[in-house]
């Protein structure tokens, strides 16, 4: 008999842009169900629709859901959600240049944004994601 894995109730804060930059959101649209292996222990979690095709090679096609673990550190490489000059939200790869913040696109139509480390908050990072067939 298979074991059952233990979800966890997250709330989707609404819609992130993958591609050009969208107003933030930050109200609560609706709870998924994520399996607890996905999340760390003691983290705030939330989730967020993808619109747009930015992040394509990396596997996250719009209309995903993406799990985002809240923090406002990340390390070059990771996949975050960027609040950019205080009010658009997007979901781009972070690298740190010495003063500068490159989001890079993960699908070439898109170029890669290089912006100061003031105009960029981080708000959290890729944890996983929920596809629906």
């Amino acid at each position: 008999m298979p074991v059952q894995a233990a979800a966890l109730d997250v709330p989707v804060m609404g819609r992130i842009a993958a591609g050009t930059p969208i107003e933030a959101i930050s109200d609560v649209a609706a709870h998924v169900a994520v399996p607890q292996q996905m999340l760390g222990s003691g983290r705030s979690h939330y989730a967020l629709e993808v619109r747009g095709d930015s992040m394509i090679e990396a596997g996250i096609n719009d209309g995903d859901i993406v799990v985002i673990e809240e923090t406002a550190r990340a390390d070059n490489g990771d996949i975050v959600v960027a609040l950019v000059e205080g009010h658009e939200a997007t979901l781009k790869r972070f690298r740190r240049k010495g003063g500068m913040i490159a989001l890079e696109a993960a699908n070439p139509a898109y170029e890669t944004r290089v912006l100061r480390d003031d105009q960029v908050t981080v708000q959290g990072k890729l944890v996983g994601l929920i596809r629906t067939y």
